[in-house]
């Protein structure tokens, strides 16, 4: 009787950050590790041929849902996530069509294929385990933003854990990854993005932050925080946690990705501070408002993270030479983004504005990412018997470290190959 092995896909995410798709295949279903979107390129995954069966959505950030609904659209999967990635992805998606529209670039799908998604969308919590045909799935928190999941398949005897985006440390907002109960795995799917670094203490980059924060509005000046919508909550939470007594208002999508992770207080670490930062912060809705709160003193936290949209272009048109205000930037800028080029060269250029900035800029890195060294304890915690390294630039030369370091099989694939498993 012939052997018969799982074929893995590897669709995207490979030698690449974002754009996450792979494949798993025993001939009997087929399941897809997420549909996500590679934001610098405006680029889907490789669409599958062969029907999918099954999709597992393990967080809500667009690099890993940004493209379901084109699978969606062809293979009609059943889709299984939790309620915050759920919401997230509805966020994400709808303001991904707006987007695509605006740089001309449009997404392949519509307001109303992202409805059938979310339609057909199952939704699932930590350490449940649930069939797909003769497989199963165990979801486990990843620690990464609120409702981020690690998947581990149960394919053929084989258990492969999908780590998806994950960190091993606490944050102020979340618990780090649950892996207490992973045991035995065959094949480990691990994201790289930060193989080549590590980054210092979150505690002594928190207090700097606070430090910037607190003197830029002592001295008259307006601290504007840009921020991807889904680290907003982690800020107020920082801003709470020290006890921050200015004036906090939050704009752009940050204001609805806060609102959700409000109504999924169960996913947060601690919920009673989640709700006293909410209550002392103030959501802005409108541009008078935004005129209003300039003139005097205070935090705005403001999408877009990297800076190429959103209301961060309006506030940033007021401030960029005033000397008592500062520019925070809390993320990584991606390569082709205003926010990138800024950082680059001191200029703020978009469609509409190049500007030479003169006030203060300050960086901090509040990556939701494993750093290097929780990279390589995850490996030495779970020591899987094969690792793929995936989510990451330097993804080939991570995968030799771990041969050499523990001895175990690493493979860095490119996108468009086929694993036999």
């Amino acid at each position: 009787m012939k052997n018969l092995s799982i074929k893995i896909e590897c669709n995207g995410g490979f030698r690449e950050v974002g754009n996450n798709a792979v494949i798993f295949d025993n001939g009997k279903e087929r399941v897809c590790f997420e549909f996500g979107f590679n934001v610098s390129d405006s680029l889907s995954p490789l669409i599958p041929k062969k029907k999918v069966d099954f999709l597992l959505a393990c967080h809500g950030h667009l690099d890993h849902v940004g493209s379901i609904p084109e699978l969606y659209k062809i293979h009609k999967p059943k889709i299984f996530g939790t309620k915050p990635t759920k919401d997230l992805a509805e966020l994400v998606l709808y303001d991904s069509i707006k987007v695509g529209k605006i740089k001309e670039k449009p997404r392949k799908f519509n307001r109303d294929d992202v409805k059938d998604v979310l339609n057909n969308w199952t939704l699932k919590k930590y350490n449940e385990t649930f069939k797909l045909g003769s497989s199963k799935v165990t979801f486990y928190d990843a620690g990464h933003i609120p409702g981020s999941t690690m998947a581990l398949l149960e394919m053929d005897n084989k258990k492969i854990l999908y780590t998806s985006d994950f960190k091993l440390n606490d944050t102020a907002l979340l618990k780090g990854a649950d892996i207490s109960k992973v045991k035995n795995v065959d094949m480990m799917i691990m994201e790289t993005t930060y193989s080549d670094r590590d980054l210092e203490k979150r505690d002594k980059i928190e207090k700097e932050f606070i430090e910037v924060v607190n003197k830029t509005v002592e001295q008259g000046g307006i601290a504007l925080v840009p921020s991807f919508a889904i680290r907003a909550p982690e800020l107020l939470m920082v801003l709470e946690k020290y006890k921050v007594k200015h004036n906090i208002f939050v704009d752009g999508m940050g204001k609805a990705a806060t609102e959700i992770s409000g109504k999924n207080l169960n996913f947060i670490k601690d919920s009673k501070m989640l709700k006293r930062a909410l209550n002392k912060s103030t959501f802005v809705t409108n541009h008078a408002q935004r005129k209003k709160i300039i003139k005097s003193p205070c935090i705005i936290i403001t999408t877009g993270g990297c800076m190429d949209g959103g209301p961060v272009a309006e506030y940033i048109k007021h401030i960029y030479r005033d000397e008592k205000s500062s520019l925070i930037m809390t993320g990584y800028q991606i390569p082709g983004t205003a926010g990138k080029y800024l950082e680059d060269t001191g200029r703020y250029v978009t469609d509409e504005l190049n500007l030479k900035l003169t006030l203060p800029i300050y960086k901090f890195s509040f990556t939701a990412h494993a750093t290097r060294s929780e990279l390589m304890d995850m490996v030495k915690k779970i020591r899987p018997k094969k690792v793929m390294c995936i989510h990451g630039t330097n993804t080939v030369r991570f995968a030799t470290e771990i041969r050499s370091s523990f001895g175990i099989d690493a493979i860095a694939p490119k996108q468009g190959e086929i694993i036999d498993f």
